[in-house]
């Protein structure tokens, strides 16, 4: 074979033996065209969607130079056992470096295309393999003068893209801060937010399941104020937490799979911020609660990527790359087994009171504002090494663990009572870790002599369908399994401990109820204060919109096909679906919303204070 890297000859009919160092040279271009074109498409589909990746968050820190160093890493092993090959001598083996070249370029690409099955980029990858054999022995100058140019503009449009990218972040958050205000008066209390992802209401031993999933949260429910029927304004977690750090609901925000919040509307991390208090998240959500997203906006501290994620290592820059996440995966699980990449509530509850530590020797009697975010019930679920399992048991085959490791994208269609069951089990096993290291949490804590001059919030951001309606997982839909959230709140010294709530709130009123609770102006959040006792009850907005591709298919969840919106109230919840068709439930009497009213004749003006409701919420009349 003619070697494209050293010889300018067109003809294709010469097949001289490759060399080993022509091979490597070869493998070597190839990486770097890789790696720049990896780079690169992955930073204009951010570009062109306008908002931000999830592939952003699984990566490290250092992805502008790891994805390159990855690429580069994997093709020079892979020129290294094909150099073997040609030294070894066959006359075939420059034609196999050519087609392996194409054919991991291309695999490297379309392992990042959305809905590709692996099947099919295996496929397209050979077939571009050939195509890059039978070209690049007919054309090694052309080819030659590819390898050599080709990394080189691709990484012009990067860095221009990168520039773009961090401008484009700097005008979305252009507008100024609130002015500094006074400091709030006397003694402040802390304020203490945590916020459980993917924890539903109904299987919290708290609110009466037949399961003792909580004892710590109910020895912790006898200090504080229970609210019995809370909902979150959506069923996942970025606009429901949009909505609990602004007091705006989902449809005021805009924001989207792709489309962060934007500084429209001020946070409360940036009201406590203006009155002094020292502010810091901790993010086990690394995805969504991603500062990328705008959630972080307000915060002083706001640790929200992996520790690994910041480090520099091997391990962390092959992640970075298509092709080294799989041979990461393959490595560490070649059965394809659970991969566990998460912060757990021990790692997170750590690095709070690390923080917290730092800020007592740093500043004298200075409040703080700490938002914790938990994880750990959020599929796959698979609680830590080592954690007891008092509900359920590991795993024991490669379909059990494929059921747990793909459960955020399988539907309830074909899934067996013993699988749902299987799933149920691991759950609640995750529901019993949280709720073990909440309880460590506020024992420590209480040692510390903080909790009693804390308010703590504790909720979740939303729950979670485990074949209830034939819906698994969230976002799917607007049912109680999806936002019907705990809610916990304790105030200073102990104050009304052991109250209960039973009238339906909503998440969005937590900023005008943190500053009611402080006695601060809480005049830039709309919204009542949940510790205000109201006389009358508030309607409960519900919105979900998470699709940017609407699907018609009557089998697909009902979020999945367009918009929806629905209120609780009176007792009642009150979905309307895209298609305009409406359900009705009391949800008092049929928690399980089993039993649709709305066909129902006798229904007809309840449903019409309901429309009325609904109605009046979105145009802006919520009082």
């Amino acid at each position: 074979m003619d070697d494209p890297l050293t010889r300018g000859e067109t003809s294709p009919t010469a097949e001289r033996a490759a060399t080993p160092l022509a091979v490597a040279r070869l493998a070597l271009l190839f990486g770097l065209l890789t790696g720049a074109l990896e780079l690169t498409q992955w930073l204009l589909r951010n570009a062109v969607s306008g908002g931000v990746s999830l592939g952003t968050f699984q990566m490290s820190r250092h992805f502008f130079w790891m994805i390159p160093a990855s690429n580069l890493a994997i093709f020079g092993v892979s020129g290294a056992v094909l150099g073997l090959a040609a030294w070894l001598g066959p006359r075939w083996a420059g034609r196999l470096t050519l087609w392996a070249m194409g054919f991991l370029c291309g695999l490297a690409l379309l392992l990042t295309v959305p809905g590709l099955y692996a099947f099919a980029a295996v496929a397209l990858a050979a077939g571009l393999g050939a195509i890059t054999a039978r070209h690049g022995s007919a054309h090694p100058a052309k080819l030659r003068r590819a390898l050599l140019v080709a990394p080189l503009a691709l990484g012009a449009v990067a860095i221009s893209l990168q520039g773009w990218d961090r401008t484009h972040a700097v005008l979305l958050d252009r507008r100024p801060l609130p002015a500094p205000a006074s400091p709030v008066e006397g003694d402040a209390p802390n304020v203490l937010l945590l916020v459980l992802d993917t924890v539903r209401a109904e299987s919290l031993g708290l609110y009466g399941y037949d399961r003792d999933t909580t004892p710590n949260l109910n020895r912790l429910a006898a200090r504080a104020i229970r609210f019995d029927q809370a909902r979150s304004t959506a069923p996942w977690t970025l606009p429901s937490h949009a909505s609990m750090f602004t007091g705006r609901w989902p449809h005021e925000l805009g924001v989207g799979e792709h489309q962060p919040l934007d500084r429209t509307y001020p946070t409360l991390a940036e009201a406590l911020s203006t009155h002094g208090y020292a502010t810091a998240g901790f993010i086990a959500n690394t995805f969504f609660c991603n500062a990328w997203f705008g959630l972080g906006r307000g915060f002083q501290h706001y640790d929200d990527f992996y520790e690994e994620q910041t480090a520099v290592s091997l391990e962390e820059a092959l992640r970075c790359s298509s092709l080294g996440r799989l041979a990461v995966q393959m490595l560490s699980d070649p059965f394809g087994g659970v991969e566990r990449r998460r912060k757990d509530a021990g790692r997170i509850n750590a690095a709070f009171l690390s923080w917290l530590d730092r800020e007592e020797k740093a500043k004298d009697d200075q409040p703080f504002f700490a938002f914790l975010n938990y994880f750990d019930a959020h599929g796959p679920f698979t609680p830590p090494e080592g954690a007891k399992r008092p509900f359920g048991r590991p795993p024991a085959t490669p379909e059990e663990e494929a059921l747990i490791r793909d459960w955020d994208v399988r539907s309830r269609a074909g899934l067996t009572d013993e699988q749902l069951g299987l799933a149920r089990d691991a759950y609640d096993d995750c529901l019993a870790y949280l709720d073990d290291q909440i309880g460590r949490l506020f024992d420590e804590l209480e040692r510390r002599g903080v909790l009693d001059d804390t308010l703590v919030i504790l909720t979740s951001d939303h729950g979670e369908g485990l074949g209830e309606h034939d819906l698994i997982g969230h976002g799917r839909s607007l049912y109680d399994q999806e936002t019907r959230v705990p809610l916990l709140m304790l105030l200073p010294h102990g104050a009304r401990g052991g109250e209960t709530v039973g009238e339906a709130v909503t998440l969005r009123d937590l900023p005008a109820t943190v500053l009611d609770v402080l006695g601060v102006d809480a005049s830039a959040f709309p919204g009542s204060s949940l510790a205000a006792r109201p006389s009358d009850e508030s309607p409960v907005l519900t919105e979900v919109r998470i699709k940017e591709e609407i699907s018609t298919n009557p089998a697909r969840p009902p979020a999945w096909r367009g918009p929806m919106s629905g209120v609780v109230a009176e007792g009642l919840s009150y979905i309307r679906n895209a298609d305009g068709r409406e359900e009705l439930y009391d949800v008092l009497a049929d928690p399980k919303q089993l039993r649709d009213l709305a066909p129902s004749p006798e229904s007809a003006p309840l449903l019409d204070r309901m429309r009325a409701r609904l109605e009046g919420l979105a145009a802006g009349q919520d009082g």
